[in-house]
């Protein structure tokens, strides 16, 4: 089981349409691959998919692109992939902390992504996962964030709170946000 590898960052973009998952999880099958973590979304009607992926020693980036080649032509899809470093296929995660989850939800505007996550960096908190949505019209768009991130133990999450809050404030929407503590395995 601890045979090396070679690891790969695959990302696919294109047009969003019915089973374009199975069709890249059965070019990776057929490759002999294997999906060690992935995320995809649609964003207005673009599918984007990003793969860290597992495959023999003999395995390169051209082998790779090449198993795509059907999937690409039937869907109009871009595949890039890139070879990773061992170093590069874990997370590293050197100060242990808290896992902090934030909602926001409030009238769209420019900069709330921005206001949000400079607070976050500011206060050497790593952000994991972020999503976001606009529905409602153009007279009356609504935005919706979901971010997970995390929060380093030395973090005053009091204070961190009511930074939040006053972000909340200032930007006229609402931000909740839970803290938990991270399990280590």
């Amino acid at each position: 089981m601890n045979e090396p590898k070679n690891y790969f960052a695959i990302f696919v973009l294109g047009t969003d349409s019915i089973g374009i998952v199975a069709d890249i999880g059965k070019a990776l099958f057929e490759l002999g691959a294997n999906i060690n973590d992935s995320s995809h979304t649609i964003i207005g009607n673009q599918f984007a998919m990003l793969l860290l992926i597992s495959a023999a020693p003999n395995y390169t980036v051209e082998k790779i692109q090449s198993a795509f080649q059907d999937v690409t032509k039937k869907r109009g899809l871009t595949v890039y992939t890139h070879q990773l470093s061992h170093e590069d296929i874990y997370r590293k995660n050197p100060v242990p902390g808290q896992l902090c989850v934030i909602h926001l939800y409030g009238a769209d505007k420019p900069g709330i992504v921005y206001q949000v996550t400079n607070l976050l960096a500011k206060n050497s908190i790593n952000i994991t996962d972020l999503s976001t949505r606009r529905f409602g019209n153009e007279l009356k768009p609504i935005y919706i964030m979901y971010l997970e991130a995390e929060v380093p133990n030395d973090v005053d999450t009091r204070k961190l709170g009511d930074d939040l809050n006053k972000l909340a404030a200032n930007l006229k929407v609402e931000i909740k946000y839970e803290l938990e503590e991270v399990a280590s395995l």
